[in-house]
């Protein structure tokens, strides 16, 4: 289920944020009471972890409004919701992981195209890149990260 949920939060929304730089709050609304519903029937993670992993999207969502949106508030809610599906742990590696992934194509645009340092990039596909990827790594019985 919650594969199966944040795959599709993600996918959905990187479209939107390629497409038009925005996310529309609907999706992450549904995903998020989707998220609510998981955590109070299946209990996967402690209540603390989630909480947890929700301070971190809060925390961005700040950092967003702070940076007068260098960072984007949709993404900081994305990290909200991802924290009820990851827990604390979770949330941080994939956020982590997502920030690097970012970096590695930020660099490659301004060595391939002379984009400048302040280029904006849609992060929510990063995102879906790497929980993609950490999907795989604990699917091949690499270390436990998330879920």
């Amino acid at each position: 289920m919650e594969v199966l949920s944040l795959l599709c939060l993600y996918g959905l929304t990187s479209y939107e944020d390629i497409k038009t730089r925005q996310v529309r709050i609907r999706e992450i609304l549904i995903f998020g009471v989707i998220g609510i519903l998981f955590n109070l029937i299946c209990k996967p993670h402690a209540a603390i972890s989630v909480i947890g992993g929700v301070m971190v999207g809060i925390v961005l969502y700040i950092f967003s409004i702070l940076s007068h949106e260098k960072i984007g508030k949709g993404d900081g809610l994305i990290v909200i919701v991802t924290g009820l599906y990851l827990g604390f742990m979770g949330t941080l590696s994939l956020l982590w992981l997502s920030s690097v992934l970012a970096a590695l194509a930020g660099a490659v645009f301004i060595k391939r195209h002379g984009a400048k340092l302040d280029m904006e990039l849609p992060f929510i596909p990063f995102l879906l890149a790497g929980y993609i990827l950490l999907f795989i790594i604990n699917a091949l019985g690499g270390v436990v990260v998330c879920g």
